[in-house]
Parts: structure tokens; sequence; C-alpha cells
């Protein structure tokens, strides 16, 4: 069985063979390859769309991937020479002396950032292999506290701290409406976010007085006045009554059914800031258009019905024919056509398909048959019909070794 893997986080190849990546049929993105001299060739072997960075692990040094700690115990019981490659990133504690590292025994080769106390911000290139220089990180007091994942930023959080606090956020950062400003400009001494920020307007100039770097994280700042919506908004003639004069922003798709009238929806939201689709019927569109204070935004219009596909589904020729007018598919999840679908029917019961997840078709055919109907197509569309082996396919994984 053949594999298609879609995104990897470290793809480790140090152990690999040709026997061991004969199956892969293709990898789409890896963000670090690593690999040994000795296996090097295997990596032209590969079909790899985009590859973030490669890292060769000289003869003699062991592969570590995430967060080294390194304390006074740690450095106290090593007692022969130990190489490591680091991907990821390493921390030294401030119990740790010169002299400690003067020993020699350690040797590091990092792809990532060294967060050193300030004492020792000198000796700490003794760790480097030689040839090697390391991207140091500098702190004063406690080492940077670090958080992974989603993390919000609240008043409780910053209470709670006692001494000047080093920030580390891998992941989505999101500030707390309320949050306190002064307080927050206190506690923090130094904040570093690797992802997404997302901050109101109001709190943009303390933000960038405190970030590490502007080049780490994308920053999503909700502008004032704007009511911030995290889930998908879904509005009928009367759930539109909860808006007066709104300004909306949102990432989530919005979706409008056919009985909200022109002048409720003229009523009911002044503005939208999104950057994901607006589903209306026709006859709102321009008005969804002035709203939308981004020119990238999507606006879907319908004319009698539309169908959302937000997970998984197989239509028949069948269920095509039972649809009573042209409906329009807006595929976000994944879409899969039977066999038996006909041109004939896609043409009587479709009115336009929107490809933002994936449609999986049986074959070139199918897909001339569709081609016709699409208006939006940032997904994909897969055909199965010249597979001549079963395929196995993963979507995400954090370290795969081969």
């Amino acid at each position: 069985m053949s594999q298609q893997i879609g995104n990897i986080g470290v793809l480790n190849l140090v152990h690999a063979t040709e026997e061991s990546i004969k199956n892969v049929e293709r990898i789409e993105n890896a963000g670090v390859v690593v690999y040994s001299q000795e296996n090097a060739h295997l990596l032209t072997a590969l079909n790899i769309g985009n590859i973030g960075n490669t890292v060769e692990i000289p003869q003699g040094y062991r592969f570590h991937n995430g967060w080294l700690h390194l304390n006074k115990a740690y450095f106290q019981s090593i007692t022969e020479p130990e190489n490591i490659l680091v991907n990821g990133l390493v921390v030294i504690d401030n119990d740790v002396e010169a002299d400690h590292i003067s020993s020699g025994y350690l040797n590091l080769m990092v792809n990532g950032k060294i967060y050193c106390p300030s004492h020792l911000a000198g000796a700490a290139n003794q760790l480097m292999s030689e040839g090697e220089s390391g991207d140091f990180e500098i702190y004063d007091g406690y080492p940077p506290r670090f958080e992974n994942g989603e993390f919000k930023l609240t008043n409780s959080f910053l209470q709670s701290i006692e001494e000047p606090l080093y920030l580390v956020v891998n992941g989505v950062l999101s500030f707390s409406k309320d949050l306190n400003m002064r307080e927050f400009m206190e506690k923090i001494s130094i904040l570093e976010a690797n992802g997404v920020i997302y901050a109101y307007e109001e709190q943009e100039e303390f933000l960038y007085k405190k970030i590490d770097s502007l080049t780490t994280a994308k920053f999503k700042i909700y502008p004032i006045g704007f009511e911030v919506i995290n889930k998908q908004l879904k509005l009928n003639a009367r759930s539109i009554h909860r808006f007066q004069s709104k300004k909306i922003y949102t990432e989530k798709p919005i979706i409008i059914e056919a009985d909200v009238t022109r002048e409720q929806l003229a009523m009911a939201i002044d503005a939208i800031h999104s950057s994901a689709i607006i589903v209306c019927h026709e006859s709102l569109e321009d008005l969804i258009y002035e709203r939308c204070s981004l020119l990238d935004t999507e606006v879907l219009p319908y004319e009698y019905h539309f169908i959302m596909i937000d997970d998984e589904e197989v239509w028949s020729n069948d269920q095509f024919l039972a649809l009573e007018n042209e409906t329009n598919f807006i595929v976000n999840g994944k879409l899969i056509l039977d066999d038996d679908v006909t041109e004939a029917t896609l043409k009587k019961s479709v009115a336009a398909v929107d490809v933002l997840g994936e449609i999986e078709l049986s074959g070139r055919k199918q897909k001339s048959m569709l081609q016709p109907l699409l208006r939006l197509s940032i997904g994909s569309i897969r055909e199965t019909e010249n597979d001549n082996q079963s395929v196995s396919y993963l979507r995400n994984i954090g370290e795969l070794s081969l």
C-alpha cells in the first residue's frame, strides 16, 4: 500500500533505507528534514513538495527534537563527552555557573534558539561545537515561561506573576479585552511570540513596546468599535434582530438565510471585517460588499438554496435529483461524488460549486462535468479512477521517522 502524507513537522531519515521509504508516494510539506551523511541520497528519492530546512547529523551526535533543559544537575551528571544536535530550543537554567560549561563535556549544534542567563552571556558560546554559532536570547532573573498552543493573556494571569516575566508563546496568543495594560507593562519584561497574536487596537502600542520581534508572529488587530465573533455566524429573519447597527469582526463563515430582507440587514449590520466567506441571497450581495472592509472577503451569493458541506459527505445521482431547485454547493469539508452521478443531473440540480475543502471524483469524466460549475476553487479536486493500488492518507504529523 502506497502512502501520501500532508504535513510533517520533523522528518527523521537518520535510520531510513531504500526499503523503508519505498511505499511513500508523496509528502506535501516537511518543516525540517534530518538525515545522516550515509543516507543523504534518500532526500532526492523522496517526492517532497516543500522543505523548510535540512539538517545533517554528524557522526557521533545524537538527535534531540524539542526542548532541552540544562540545569546544574544536568552538567554535574555528565562524566564523558556528549554531542547533541537539538532541533528546537535550549534553556540554560540560572543555577548553572561558568565552571560547569568550561568542562567541555557537552557539545551542541542547535537548530533554534538558546535561552541563556545574563551571567553566562559570554561563557555559553563554549557549548557550541567547533564552527557553530548559537542564536542566543539573554534573560535576567528567572528563565522564560513557555506556553504552547492557544494562550489567552488575562488580568488573573498578570496578577499571579510575582517578578517581571519573560514570556514565550508558541502558537496563538490572544489578549483579553479588559487586560490592564499598565500591569502588563510592569509584569511582562519581554514578550516573544511565534505564531499569531490577537489584540485590540487600543492595546497595540503597548504590545509593540514589549514584543521581542515583529517578524516571528502574524498580528491580527481588532479595530475599535467592532464586535469579535469567534464562531460561525448564521443569521435568519429572527436571529438578525440581535444586532442593531453592529460592526462585526470575524474569521469564521457568515451564513445569511434567504428570509433576511435588505431592510433588516441594513439596520442590523453597519460594517463587516471578515477574512472568511459570507454566504447570502443574491438580493443582498451589493449590501454585503458595501459593508466589507477587506477587498479579499469572498461573498458567495445563491439564488434558491445552498448546501454547506462541513464534514465528509458522499452524494449519489439520486440525491442530486431529489433537489427541488438548482442548488449552490459550498464545500468546506470533503464531498465525494458517486460513480453514478451524470452530467445531465449536475446541470439540472447544481447552480454552482465553491471548493474551499476537497472534492473526490471517480475520474476525468466527472472532473470535466464539474468544471463548468466551479465558481470559487481554492481547495483541491482529486481523481481516484486511475489508482492502481490502494493509497493511505495521513494529514498532519508532528514527527515521523522512516
